[in-house]
């Protein structure tokens, strides 16, 4: 078996799974992006979180599309949402920001990172036949 098709048997298991876990990406990083705005965070963090937040959307909406697409998680957009997330949950400690916008980026980081790393997983797991 190729490489793809193994990756294809592998992931249908769970297709349904691995669609939500892509649609949380989507979710958490729009979560991320509104939450400074919110919780009134200073300019810097503001700004900084809210561009990251756009940037990594374009990478959690490729990740959906592909997904939805190929029925294969696609590697690189799923390995980038994963760092986003992780960048989501270090930034407030970064800065001097308040509880709601520290809670909810690092909570989006979280949804990000853990959904996006198991899409990662997902992907270069052998099939369980294998």
């Amino acid at each position: 078996m190729s490489f793809i098709s193994d990756a294809r048997s592998a992931e249908q298991r769970d297709e349904s799974f691995l669609l939500t876990s892509a649609v949380i990406g989507v979710i958490g990083c729009l979560l991320a992006g509104v939450t400074p705005l919110i919780g009134g965070s200073s300019t810097a963090f503001t700004g900084s979180i809210v561009s990251s937040s756009l940037l990594g959307l374009v990478f959690a909406v490729q990740s959906l599309r592909l997904l939805r697409r190929d029925g294969v998680v696609a590697l690189a957009p799923a390995v980038l949402t994963t760092i986003f997330g992780g960048w989501f949950m270090a930034a407030p400690l970064l800065y001097d920001v308040g509880f709601i916008a520290t809670a909810g980026t690092q909570f989006a980081g979280l949804l990000l990172a853990a959904f996006g790393l198991y899409l990662t997983l997902a992907r270069i797991a052998p099939s369980r036949g294998s």
